[in-house]
Parts: C-alpha cells; sequence; structure tokens
C-alpha cells in the first residue's frame, strides 16, 4: 500500500502544532493545547490525537476482577514508550517526548470496578439514557435503582442496567442519588 503524499501532507497540517506559550510544565490541564486527560469516554479521541501527530498509541489492557479491560494507553515503542492510564494526564512536549502525570483536575469518571466497590446493586440513581444536558432540565432523565453490578463494554465503556430500561447506561450517564440522613 502507498500512501498519497498529498494526503500524508494534510495530516500533518491538521496535527496540533507545539506553541510554547501555550503549554508549560505546570499548565492547566484543561486549556492546555499540548495536554489530554485520558477518561474511557475519550480514549478514541485522544488515540487519534496522538495518531495525527504520528505517535504510535496502543490500547493497554490488564485484568479487574477477573476480566481483561482497557485501563489505558500505551504511548511510542520501544524503550521511549509510557503507559497513560485513565486519570493520568498525557503532555506532549516541543521534542516529540511524551510524559505522563496525575490529572490535576479529575474528571471524576469512574471505572467499574471503583463503581462497584463503592456502589451496591440497589443504588438509587438518576439515569440519562439520552442526551444528557448541562442545565439539568432534561425530561429523559429516570429516577430508579441499579440492577446490575457494573461492568466494561466493549473493554472500554462502564456501564451498568437500571430498573426501567431495557440497555446498559453508561456510569457518565448515571449519577447517585444522595439519601437525606
Amino acid at each position: 500500500m502507498t500512501t498519497n503524499p498529498l494526503l500524508s501532507h494534510l495530516a500533518c497540517m491538521t496535527a496540533n502544532p507545539f506553541i510554547p506559550e501555550l503549554h508549560t510544565d505546570d499548565c492547566d490541564d484543561t486549556s492546555c493545547a499540548r495536554c489530554r486527560t485520558l477518561t474511557p469516554s475519550n480514549l478514541y479521541d485522544v488515540d487519534t490525537w496522538l495518531d495525527n501527530a504520528n505517535v504510535f498509541a496502543k490500547q493497554y489492557r490488564e485484568q479487574v476482577d477477573g476480566e481483561l479491560v482497557i485501563t489505558g494507553l500505551r504511548i511510542g515503542q520501544g524503550e521511549n514508550r509510557v503507559i497513560a492510564m485513565f486519570g493520568n494526564t498525557i503532555v506532549r512536549h516541543y521534542d516529540g517526548r511524551h510524559t505522563v502525570r496525575p490529572t490535576e483536575h479529575p474528571t471524576g469518571e469512574l471505572t467499574a470496578a471503583e463503581w462497584n466497590a463503592r456502589y451496591p446493586v440497589g443504588t438509587p440513581v438518576f439515569a440519562y439514557p439520552g442526551c444528557r444536558h448541562e442545565d439539568d432540565s432534561n425530561d429523559e432523565r429516570l429516577v430508579t435503582r441499579t440492577r446490575s453490578k457494573a461492568e466494561t463494554l466493549g473493554g472500554h465503556t462502564p456501564v451498568v442496567w437500571v430498573d426501567g430500561h431495557g440497555s446498559c447506561i453508561a456510569l457518565t450517564h448515571v449519577d447517585v442519588i444522595e439519601e437525606a440522613s
């Protein structure tokens, strides 16, 4: 297979450029053009970001509760590769290196194992089976309970089943109802 030089050139042109004034070693994870926080929900976006920079990246899998699940990304090859776990920030440096550091602004996304450790089956929740609106004016919201343990769908998306809905719902679309004491 031959690579079209025009397409290669366009791919390089559309890759995020390094802009030194937008990145420092103590940058803000959420606004820096050179950093990405890795979560289960943005795994493919981050992988594409790395691909556009001609950086090899591969899903990193581990055994969690007897199940092989994706827990991060392996970035680079050979002795220079780094592993970014969900919740880490990937930093692209001027010289092309990548480093990983703890996220300064956690997203709050839980893995299935973390969910199961905190919440038993039957936990009261608000579930958003469709789109989740920022202004909480969602008529699609269900007031329900979980009917299963959380599991990892497709090896990367943590989901749970709830009463009153026929399919699984991503944990990013489920809020625990805090009961008044």
